[in-house]
C-alpha cells in the first residue's frame, strides 16, 4: 500500500510517500467512556521525502466502529502523536483524544 502526503514542517513543505509493512494484524478493542466501541489495527510505517530517503518511521492505528467510521493515527515510536489532517476529514477532535488516551491507556496495560 502506498499513501503519498505533503506534510507541513517548519513552514516548509515536504512531499512524503508513507509505505506500509505487511505485517499480521490483530483487531484490538476500545470502549470509550460513552460507551462507543471501536477496533483497531497497527503497523509500522515509513515516511521518506521526495529523494526516498526516510525522514520517519511511525505506527500507524487503523480504527474503525460499528458505524462503518474509520479514522488513521500515526505514533512516533517516542510515544509522540503525529497528526496528518488529510487521515481524518471532517471529525470531531474529541474523539480523535479520547481514541489517542485509550490507546496509550491499553498500550501501557501491555507493558506491565
Amino acid at each position: 500500500m502506498l499513501i503519498n502526503y505533503f506534510v507541513i514542517i517548519l513552514s516548509e513543505m515536504y512531499y512524503c510517500i508513507m509505505e506500509a509493512e505487511l505485517t499480521e494484524e490483530k483487531n484490538i478493542r476500545i470502549i470509550l467512556e460513552d460507551n462507543r466501541q471501536f477496533f483497531y489495527t497497527s503497523k509500522p510505517v515509513e515516511i521518506t521525502n521526495a529523494l526516498g530517503a526516510v525522514i520517519a518511521i511511525l505506527k500507524e492505528y487503523s480504527i474503525s466502529n460499528t458505524f462503518g467510521e474509520n479514522y488513521k493515527l500515526y505514533k512516533t515510536k517516542e510515544g509522540n502523536w503525529y497528526d496528518i489532517a488529510e487521515a481524518n476529514p471532517i471529525v470531531d477532535n474529541s474523539v480523535l483524544m479520547s481514541l489517542k488516551f485509550s490507546i496509550n491507556s491499553q498500550e501501557n496495560k501491555e507493558v506491565k
